[in-house]
Parts: C-alpha cells; sequence; structure tokens
C-alpha cells in the first residue's frame, strides 16, 4: 500500500511511518518540519497541512494513496499563539479530509486525544463518555473530530489516545527523568493511589494499520492493559533506574492552585490539563477496539516507561544539543520545577 503520514517528522510520526515500512508499504510524509535524518527510509514533503491547495497537490502528485494517517498536531505546551495551534490542528484537519474527499483516498486515521476529556474518572472511559475539554489543545482535538465527523463521505477512524510513549520520547516526560536519573525525591499528587493510562507508541501504530485496512469508522480508544497504579509506576521506575524510591504524597488542592499560578506566570509548563489530572484517575476502555479490529496492547505502562528513560539517559548529551526538532523529541523547558528538583 501506499500511505501519506502527516507529522511524520515528529515523534510519533515517526514511528508510525518506520513501523508502515517495517511491514512492506510505501510511506510519504508531509510535514511542516524538514528532513533531518539523512537515513530515513521514506520521503518527506515540507509542506504546511493549512495551505489547502498546495495540500491536495502534493498528494495528487504522489499517484494512489491508499490512506491517509493524519498525525500532524501543535501542543499545548509549544510557546505558538493560539491562532496558529487552532489552525494546524482544526482547519489542517479539514484540509486532509478536504484532500481525502476530491481525491477519493478511500481512508483517513486520525489520532486524537484523552485531553478531550479534562477530569478523572472512576471507570474506564469508552467512546460514549461525554467529552470536556478544559484548555485550547484539547477543545482543538474534539473541534478537529467534529470535522472528520462531517465528512460523512470519507471513511475515517478516529483514535483517541493517552500520552504516547517509547525510547524517544521526550518532552514534559524529560522532567519526571531528570528527577530519576538524579535519584531525588517523587512527588505524588495526592495518596499516589491513582491509575493513567499510557499506550506504548508501536502498539499505538498498530492499532493506526488496524484502522486503515479495517471496514470500520468513528471512534475508538486504545491504552495499555493492567494500568498500575502511579506509586507503584513511580516507584518501579526508581527502582530500574538504580536508584532508592523517596516518593513523597502532597495534598491535591494545594498543589493544583500553586501550578495553576505558576503555569499562569509562565513559571511552569504543566497546564491546565496536566495539572488537573495529576492525582486522577483515567483508563480507557478498549473493549471496542478489541472486538472490532482484534487489537491487542503488547507493553504496559512500566516497560515503556522504563524504554523512555534509558533511551534519554543514553542519550543525553546530544539530547541536550539538538534543535530544530518537533516538541516530543525534545527537552521540555521545566522553569520552576527544576528549583523543586535541586532542592529535593
Amino acid at each position: 500500500m501506499r500511505y501519506v503520514v502527516t507529522g511524520a517528522m515528529g515523534f510519533f510520526g515517526s514511528v508510525l511511518a518506520d513501523y508502515l515500512v517495517d511491514q512492506g508499504h510505501e510511506v510519504i510524509s508531509i510535514d511542516v518540519l524538514p528532513e533531518h535524518d539523512a537515513n530515513r527510509r521514506y520521503r518527506n514533503i515540507q509542506l504546511d497541512i493549512t495551505d489547502g491547495a498546495s495540500l491536495i497537490e502534493a498528494v495528487r502528485s504522489l499517484g494512489v494513496v491508499d490512506a491517509i494517517f493524519h498525525v500532524a498536531a501543535i501542543l499545548a505546551h509549544i510557546k505558538e499563539s493560539l491562532d496558529k495551534l487552532w489552525a494546524a490542528n482544526v482547519d489542517g484537519t479539514r484540509n486532509v479530509m478536504e484532500c481525502a474527499r476530491v481525491l477519493a483516498i478511500k481512508k483517513v486515521v486520525f489520532t486524537s486525544t484523552n485531553c478531550v476529556f479534562s477530569t478523572g474518572f472512576k471507570d474506564p472511559v469508552n467512546e460514549s463518555t461525554p467529552t470536556q475539554p478544559i484548555e485550547v489543545y484539547g477543545r482543538s482535538k474534539l473541534a478537529a473530530e467534529k470535522v472528520i465527523e462531517e465528512y460523512t463521505d470519507v471513511d475515517a477512524v478516529i483514535i483517541r489516545c493517552p500520552t504516547i510513549i517509547a525510547a524517544g520520547r521526550l518532552g514534559l516526560l524529560t522532567i519526571l527523568f531528570d528527577f530519576v536519573r538524579e535519584g531525588r525525591r517523587l512527588y505524588l499528587v495526592g495518596d499516589g493511589s491513582n491509575r493513567y493510562s499510557f499506550i506504548a507508541a508501536q502498539d499505538l501504530a498498530n492499532a493506526c494499520l488496524l484502522a486503515a485496512q479495517s471496514g470500520c469508522s468513528g471512534i475508538y480508544h486504545v491504552g495499555s492493559d493492567n494500568v498500575p497504579t502511579m506509586k507503584e509506576c513511580y516507584r518501579d521506575l526508581m527502582i530500574h533506574a538504580g536508584k532508592k524510591p523517596r516518593l513523597i504524597c502532597i495534598p491535591e488542592g494545594p498543589t493544583v492552585l500553586a501550578l495553576k499560578i505558576l503555569n499562569t506566570l509562565g513559571l511552569s509548563p504543566l497546564g491546565p490539563y496536566h495539572y488537573r489530572m495529576l492525582a486522577a484517575n483515567f483508563v480507557f476502555d478498549t473493549t471496542k477496539i478489541k472486538r472490532d479490529m482484534h487489537w491487542q496492547p503488547t507493553r504496559t505502562n512500566t516497560e515503556i516507561l522504563f524504554d523512555a528513560l534509558k533511551y534519554y539517559v543514553d542519550n543525553f548529551d546530544e539530547i541536550n544539543n539538538s534543535t530544530g526538532l518537533s516538541a516530543h523529541k525534545t527537552r521540555a523547558k521545566a522553569g520552576v520545577l527544576n528549583l523543586l528538583r535541586m532542592i529535593s
């Protein structure tokens, strides 16, 4: 098959594109970022998906395309203007759907997010749970979902995923990893009994390919199985790193208020979704995708965090000197959280 992947210069886009190539498919990347890897096994067309006419012409020039995997997005913690974020995430999605309609492309697979929710849930969250985004990124992804649903003549699958993790996933995770790498105290908001879904990037890539090859459409949730508590997750991560676990539980209310103020002042990268969910219980119900597509996750939260931490430690110097990469491929600026780390 010949597949187009938007955002394949980014973290998950590149994992997905490599996975598709490994499965024997031809892949063409469309990304606003330039090529930065001379050894890449697929071609990148540098193009902004907010330019709908150029997107259609670029994809038309490829000949027959069997599906578009729409992964490209701007994240909320990147210091972009809100207009630019909305244009990329919502208008860009409309352009992708219009491209599929005009060129009669059989399938679009869109990666959405758990940020379309903004609170914890006692029970696993299924596809009928009402959405309630609280910040601009979640609102933009929900708006993109609504755009996709307008195109009733285009077969599309929306995959809502939790935090995507694999070796090479950086971004906000590097704040946690710096605490672990240096053997600092780790702080749990609340009592640490909450559970939070992650997804291995390879497992999500497999779900995307199954979706493209299926006769399914609509919304599906993915996530790892056997989700541990955050206390268990942090403890095991410290032990794996060869450090003595020192876990400190701090009260939820004052912590969330403090993080809200620090974010408002530009001193912390943790936005409304992040600080509201630190003590929340959030696990995706994956019954539907397992039933309809026979998908199964292969990695647990703990296993994929081990991989990501090892990559970070092994490539620490190179990561600190890297420039021009996507947000999930670079180290996050921790702001005042660096001070907390140094006194822990």
